[in-house]
């Protein structure tokens, strides 16, 4: 896959989102999507461009654990337990562009089946995650290289939450929903055809709070497997990167966006849309790494509705609806796509805040020199020391 797969991929994944957040969307139409999926992802994957052949394929064992956001509903006991799978991928090292792989290291890009049978699977069921990973090369040494890996993409699951036939399963209440993948890879090479992977890494799961219960499935895991490249792989056994920038330029950034989310429980849900403001002003440490501060403006009712859980968005003022936040913003560029990740307090005003640190992550894709586009979630910090998701935000930004 060359960077414009990878482009029309994520783009695909994009459109995607906005089904997802039609209220009337049916059985018929879900059908549709996910065989539009699947058919994208054998396009791109099992295509095998003569001009560029040096693919591969990878089988991994799955193990893990999984830990639930809560606890059987009359019993009080636990639902984390242990989870299996399998992992089948599509890989290949670095891209056609001599550009990129001179800075990143000819990094491993795969396209990646990863399916979990979870524990309970009467209230779990089974998870299958399409999800696209970049592995950056960190450390070589003869055979071995450790690298870090970010995935980011769909994930589909078979039994949700039901508040009569499955009430204990308060992760997960749509079929389709996001999935991230972090973690590390170890990988030794046998020789250009064959490879041996040992992985770990967190795999997290959930709707981005478009339907509402969410609260996610988070799975610890480890893996083992094989990768195998039939006609030889351009891997190079010491990736050599080059980060350095002699530039060392300030950046301002700023961005629109806007959300939509359901808030509450049970037969107390409430859905609005939110929208926010930002402006970042980074200082670029290197190619790959930039770091600054970050102010967000939000027009957003939660911190209102979180006071009382009756209450509904008519209820909220409309001067209780918008909010400042102070925060550090870092991004992390790997070509013309990038990873934004901030942590923020709010400041303004402090009257009615219940959880005041919030963070932000996703993915982005610088498409023009000066102007980029991403989805991005805010996740907040609660009063139990737990990460929950706030909502995804479709975003369109300026980079100076």
């Amino acid at each position: 896959m060359d960077y414009d797969g990878w482009h029309y991929f994520y783009g695909f994944l994009a459109i995607l989102t906005l089904f997802l957040s039609m209220q009337t969307l049916s059985h018929h139409l879900i059908k549709f999507v996910f065989t539009c999926l699947l058919f994208t992802f054998c396009k791109f994957s099992l295509a095998q461009n003569q001009t560029n052949p040096h693919y591969g394929c990878r089988v991994n064992a799955l193990y893990g654990y999984h830990y639930a956001p809560n606890v059987v509903n009359k019993t009080n006991m636990s639902l984390n337990g242990y989870v299996s799978g399998i992992e089948l991928s599509i890989l290949k090292y670095g891209l056609k562009k001599e550009a990129f792989n001179q800075i990143y290291g000819k990094p491993k890009l795969a396209v990646n089946l990863k399916f979990f049978q979870m524990n309970k699977p009467d209230t779990f069921g089974q998870s299958l995650g399409i999800i696209p990973t970049f592995d950056l090369p960190v450390i070589s040494y003869k055979k071995l290289l450790l690298s870090a890996r970010f995935g980011y993409g769909l994930n589909l699951n078979n039994v949700q939450y039901h508040n009569q036939n499955n009430f204990d399963n308060r992760a997960i209440s749509s079929a389709v929903n996001f999935g991230f993948d972090l973690g590390g890879n170890l990988t030794y090479t046998f020789n250009k055809y064959l490879e041996m992977e040992l992985n770990a890494g967190l795999y997290h799961v959930s709707n981005g709070s478009l339907k509402m219960p969410n609260g996610g499935l988070n799975i610890v895991y480890g893996s083992a497997g094989i990768c195998y490249f039939p006609l030889g792989s351009n891997k190079s056994l010491k990736p050599h990167t080059n980060y350095a920038d002699s530039t060392h330029k300030w950046h301002l950034q700023a961005q629109l966006a806007a959300g939509y989310r359901e808030l509450g429980y049970f037969n107390n849900v409430t859905q609005f849309w939110v929208a926010s403001a930002s402006l970042n002003y980074l200082y670029s440490v290197n190619k790959l790494y930039s770091i600054g501060l970050g102010l967000d403006g939000f027009y957003d009712a939660t911190q209102g509705l979180l006071v009382n859980d009756k209450l509904r968005v008519r209820d909220i003022k409309e001067n209780e609806k918008y909010h400042l936040a102070l925060g550090i913003y870092q991004r992390f560029d790997v070509g013309k796509l990038f990873l934004p990740v901030g942590i923020y307090h709010y400041v303004l005003p402090l009257k009615n805040i219940q959880e005041p640190v919030y963070i932000r992550f996703g993915l982005g894709y610088q498409f023009h020199k000066n102007i980029y586009t991403g989805l991005f979630f805010k996740g907040t910090i609660n009063n139990k020391l737990k990460l929950q998701s706030d909502f995804m935000e479709w975003t369109i930004g300026v980079r100076i």
